[in-house]
């Protein structure tokens, strides 16, 4: 977690690491794009490689405070835990 509890431009440093995250996926891609993209490549589209893990991490759930019933809540029971 991040050290400072400083807000830069109105984000803790826990939610800019996680916005970092995110903004290193955005991509703009027309549905022709997309779908050649599911049909021809192994790997998820950017949407996916951001919401999927990040929904599994408890460090986001706090960062943002995130609760049931928000669109990036996944119950403790499912959410992936790998160490």
């Amino acid at each position: 977690q991040g050290q400072s509890k400083e807000l830069f431009y109105g984000y803790t440093a826990d939610q800019r690491y996680f916005l970092a995250y995110a903004y290193a996926w955005m991509v703009n891609r027309t549905d022709a794009s997309l779908a050649k993209q599911i049909m021809s490549d192994v790997h998820s589209p950017a949407e996916f490689r951001i919401n999927g893990p990040l929904s599994d991490v408890d460090e986001f759930y706090t960062a943002f405070n995130i609760k049931k019933g928000d669109k990036m809540y996944r119950d403790e029971k499912i959410r992936v835990k790998i160490w």
